[in-house]
């Protein structure tokens, strides 16, 4: 028996935290997610030979190795487009760089470029990785997308009385229409987004790159410590591991396992 309810957003993220694009369609790899999701990520602390290993997955990847909003909160101010092969990156609206050659060196030209505009990367021996093979999810072991239920997030702004725009937990997809905190119960059952199958593979834990806006570089609260205040753990949202190939759509029907 299952209950169905229907997608009403759709997101991906070309770079690892940073901003999302909404989409109609997109496809789906078996075992691996969402096309063009998280194919490339900055990466910090580490050497060039070691860049590469974390790349290909030859060297242990790690979340503190990331680039990310929580610990360099002023991404948000950065956004990405990546279209047919091309990669743009954007600073507060105003395109710095176009990347049309995907490969490792030409990355980091692009990288010693933005140190040069931008004083995010200044003083800050970082690299941009990119693998469509195995992209750089917060799952380090396992290739999964993301899912949020609005009811939720209603629910915790009439708790809290404070407005949050759903934008900052950059989930993958958005439905509503289930009670508050119900998508927490089908842990380990499967689920179907059109025709594409999906294990609930596990809860969401948040961190506190969930303090800021998206698209700010300003934390407003203190998300986890309120999770946790409210509602006894600091979960917000399901990972999905697909389990089959096939293209989801904007409206598809989600059918969850009871």
């Amino acid at each position: 028996m299952y209950k169905k309810i229907q997608i009403k957003k759709i997101y991906y993220s070309p770079i690892k935290s940073f901003n999302f694009v909404e989409s109609n369609e997109v496809r789906i790899f078996k075992d691996l997610g969402i096309e063009n999701d998280r194919i490339f990520a900055f990466v910090r602390n580490m050497s060039k030979e070691n860049a590469i290993k974390f790349q290909n997955k030859q060297y242990l990847r790690n979340n503190q190795s990331y680039l990310s909003v929580k610990n360099t909160p002023i991404l948000n101010n950065y956004q990405v487009k990546f279209l047919n092969s091309k990669l743009e990156i954007y600073f507060k609206g105003k395109k710095l760089i176009s990347i049309s050659k995907i490969e490792f060196n030409e990355l980091q030209n692009a990288v010693s470029y933005l140190k040069r505009k931008e004083i995010i990367l200044q003083n800050k021996e970082i690299y941009l990785l990119y693998n469509n093979k195995v992209p750089f999810y917060d799952m380090i072991n396992d290739n999964v997308i993301s899912l949020i239920n609005l009811e939720t997030l209603k629910d915790f702004e009439i708790k809290t009385g404070l407005s949050i725009d759903h934008q900052r937990f950059r989930a993958n997809i958005i439905i509503d229409t289930i009670k508050p905190m119900e998508e927490l119960k089908f842990i380990n059952k499967n689920i179907m987004i059109g025709k594409v199958v999906f294990k609930v593979f596990s809860n969401i834990p948040r961190c506190k790159a969930t303090n800021y806006p998206y698209k700010s570089d300003k934390q407003d609260l203190n998300f986890p410590q309120k999770l946790n205040e409210i509602y006894g753990h600091i979960d917000f949202g399901i990972y999905l591991k697909p389990i089959s190939s096939g293209q989801i759509n904007l409206n598809d029907t989600v059918s969850f396992e009871l």
